[in-house]
C-alpha cells in the first residue's frame, strides 16, 4: 500500500503552469519530447532580470564559439583528408571502467592503445561522445567524434558517463604511471566540465548546447552527480597532477554545484520534496524529457543527488535541511507489498520498499507514458514502453538506510 500525504494538486498545478509560461515553454496536454524547443534561446536569455542575463549571455556565447570550433576543426580536417572521409565513429557500448583495468593492466601496451585511442576521440572542445567502441582504434583524420546518425548529436555529452568515465580511464592511467602521456587531455576534459557547467550551477546534457530537452538541467541517469563526483576525484585524487590553475575553479565548480541542487528541490506547498529528472535551466522548474519522460519527480535520480549530499564533509544549513526534506518524502511515498521484476508488478508482502521511476508533482502518484506522451496510472496499460525502461525504483532504500546514521550527528535545523 502506498501512503500519500494529503496535498492538493491543483495549486501545485497552477504553480507548475506559472512558471512554464513564464519561461516561454509550451505546455500542453500530453509530454513532447522537446527537440525543437532551445531551453537556453537569445530570446529567453534576453527576458531574463539584468542581473542575472549578463552571466547567461556569457555562457551561451561560448557556447556558440565552442561548436564552432568543433564543427570548423572537422570539416577542415574533411577538406584535407582523402575523399573527404565522413565515416563515423564506430558504434559500442557506453565507455567505462572495468575490473579487469587492473594497476598491472594499465602499464600493458593494451592500455596504452586504448588511451590512444580515446584521446583520439576527444572533441576540440573538450569532451567526448557516447557508444564509441574506443577498442576499434584511434579516430582517423576527418572521421566523426560520434556513432549517431549525425556528426553532433550527443556530442559532446555527460550522457550515460560519456567524458566523465574517459576522464576516470585517463586519470588512473595517469596515477599508474603512464609518464604523463595524456595530461593535456585531462586538462581539456577538465576544463570543458567548467565551460559546461551553466550559471546555475548545474550541468546540461549535451554541451555545447544542442537544443531541446538536452539543454535542461539533467539528474537524468546521474548525469550532473556524475560530473560532480568526477571533479571531486580529480581535486582530492592522489597521483593526480592537475595544474593549480584549474584546481581552484573545479573546487568552486564543486560549490556551485551543490547549491544548485538545493535550489533545485522541488518544492509543493511550501514543503521541500525531491528532484526531476530534468529542470529548466532558467527557472529551475521541473520539465520534460524524451516523450514517455514526463514532468515528474524522479525518486531514482533524486536518491542519487541525496546520497552525495550525505558524503559532504561539512554540508551547510541548506544542505542539511534538503536531506532531511527527501528522507521525509521518501518515507512518505514509499510502495510497501509490491515487487516489480521482469518489467512485471506483482502482489508479495515480503518484497522491499519500491518508489516509482517518475511521480507527479503534487499528488505523489506513480505515473507511466508510452511514446505518445499521454500520461497513464496504470502500469499495465504501457505498450511500447513497457520493457527497456524500469517503472519502479528500490534505490531510495539505500538512501534511507545512510540516512538512519547521517541523522544521528546532522540534527535538523
Amino acid at each position: 500500500m502506498m501512503r500519500r500525504p494529503a496535498l492538493s494538486l491543483a495549486p501545485m498545478l497552477m504553480v507548475c503552469v506559472a512558471a512554464r509560461l513564464a519561461a516561454q515553454v509550451p505546455v500542453v496536454g500530453r509530454a513532447v519530447e522537446l527537440d525543437s524547443v532551445p531551453l537556453v534561446s537569445g530570446e529567453r536569455v534576453a527576458a531574463l532580470p539584468a542581473a542575472k542575463r549578463a552571466v547567461w549571455e556569457r555562457y551561451l556565447a561560448r557556447s556558440r564559439e565552442l561548436q564552432a570550433q568543433d564543427r570548423a576543426a572537422l570539416d577542415g580536417e574533411r577538406r584535407g583528408a582523402r575523399a573527404g572521409r565522413r565515416s563515423s565513429a564506430p558504434p559500442g557500448r557506453d565507455f567505462s571502467l572495468t575490473a579487469a583495468m587492473t594497476p598491472v593492466w594499465f602499464h600493458s601496451d593494451s592500455a596504452r592503445r586504448l588511451a590512444d585511442a580515446i584521446v583520439s576521440y576527444q572533441t576540440p572542445s573538450g569532451g567526448w561522445a557516447k557508444a564509441v567502441d574506443f577498442s576499434r582504434g584511434r579516430r582517423a583524420r576527418g572521421q566523426s567524434f560520434s556513432s549517431q546518425a549525425t556528426d553532433w548529436h550527443f556530442t559532446p555529452t555527460i550522457d550515460n558517463d560519456a567524458t566523465t568515465d574517459e576522464l576516470r580511464f585517463l586519470a588512473r592511467a595517469q596515477r599508474e604511471g603512464d609518464g604523463g602521456r595524456h595530461d593535456v587531455a585531462i586538462r581539456r576534459g577538465v576544463a570543458y566540465l567548467l565551460d559546461a557547467q551553466m550559471p546555475n550551477g548545474c550541468w546540461p546534457q549535451v554541451y555545447p548546447l544542442e537544443g531541446g530537452y538536452h539543454d535542461a538541467v539533467t539528474f537524468n541517469d546521474g548525469a550532473t552527480i556524475r560530473v560532480m563526483s568526477v571533479l571531486r576525484e580529480l581535486t582530492d585524487g592522489d597521483g593526480v597532477r592537475f595544474p593549480a590553475s584549474l584546481r581552484t575553479p573545479a573546487v568552486e565548480a564543486q560549490r556551485r554545484a551543490i547549491r544548485c541542487l538545493v535550489d533545485a528541490q522541488v518544492v509543493v506547498a511550501g514543503t521541500p520534496t525531491i528532484w526531476s529528472q530534468q529542470h529548466d535551466p532558467l527557472t529551475l522548474a521541473p520539465t520534460s524529457g524524451r516523450s514517455y519522460e514526463l514532468t515528474s519527480l524522479a525518486p531514482d535520480e533524486s536518491a542519487r543527488i541525496a546520497l552525495y549530499l550525505l558524503d559532504l564533509p561539512a554540508p551547510d544549513p541548506s544542505v542539511v535541511r534538503a536531506v532531511h526534506a527527501a528522507a521525509d518524502w521518501y518515507r512518505a511515498n514509499a510502495i510497501s507489498g509490491r515487487r516489480y521484476e521482469g518489467w512485471r508488478l506483482s502482489d508479495d508482502p515480503a518484497a522491499p520498499p519500491l518508489w516509482g521511476r517518475m511521480v507527479e508533482v503534487g499528488s505523489n502518484r506513480p505515473i507511466f507514458s508510452n511514446r505518445d506522451g499521454i500520461k497513464l496510472y496504470d502500469p499495465a496499460r504501457l505498450d511500447d514502453r513497457k520493457t527497456g525502461y524500469r517503472w519502479f525504483t528500490t534505490t531510495p532504500a539505500l538512501f534511507l538506510e545512510r540516512y538512519e546514521r547521517w541523522a544521528t550527528t546532522h540534527p535538523r535545523i
